[in-house]
């Protein structure tokens, strides 16, 4: 009689054990969802900041030079490009690489925009799958820009040893694999000093 008294008691705490360790495991994914989700708001919340500020310091430059900046003065490293309207551009939170800057196809560009991907999907500024390669869902942009779409693969340029190369297209970036890249296959003249012909600008790896 005691036997069979033990034998059920054991079963019932096992399966007493098994269904707390359930519920258990199951707060511990809602509670890291949670936090996965905050942890997401958060960085894309900077992400946003960073750009403004960029765009701040873009509009700035216009207004003294009559021409959006290129692209090799508006990349995070070392990120004094645009001094003295920003005195430090910012690299994205989780990559470090510089926010991808496209611009009007001109040497003397009359708009551009400049794209990031939010991690929290369902941000309300969300804008789908947009900008070079679709790998892209938010933007900022000049008042004149042309609305952002998916633009499809497109090719990138960038200068070694004071030519102006194809460069290939980093997915873990996501972007250009180096910075500053352009989508001219000339560079816009950018890869040689004007007075010395040295060799400037070189595109430098992001990592």
């Amino acid at each position: 009689m005691t036997r069979a008294k033990i034998t059920k008691s054991s079963g019932a705490t096992l399966i007493e054990l098994i269904v707390v360790v359930g519920i258990i495991a199951f707060l511990a994914l809602i509670a890291f969802w949670a936090y996965r989700t905050q942890f997401f708001k958060g960085y894309d919340s900077r992400r946003k900041t960073d750009m403004y500020q960029i765009k701040v310091a873009v509009e700035e430059y216009e207004k003294d030079h009559d021409c959006y900046p290129l692209p090799q003065l508006v990349v995070c490293a070392p990120g004094t490009g645009l001094r003295p309207y920003l005195d430090r551009i910012p690299c994205d939170p989780t990559t470090k690489a510089s926010y991808f800057y496209d611009h009007e196809d001109s040497s003397c560009p009359k708009w551009f925009r400049i794209y990031t991907t939010l991690e929290n999907l369902k941000d309300p500024n969300y804008a789908g799958t947009i900008g070079p390669n679709g790998v892209y869902n938010y933007y900022v942009s000049s008042p004149n820009a042309p609305k952002a779409g998916y633009s499809g693969s497109s090719a990138f340029y960038g200068c070694h040893s004071g030519g102006c190369v194809s460069i290939a297209w980093d997915a873990s970036r996501p972007g250009p694999e180096c910075d500053p890249n352009y989508s001219n296959s000339t560079c816009y003249g950018q890869c040689t000093d004007s007075g010395t012909g040295a060799p400037v600008n070189e595109c430098q790896p992001w990592k």
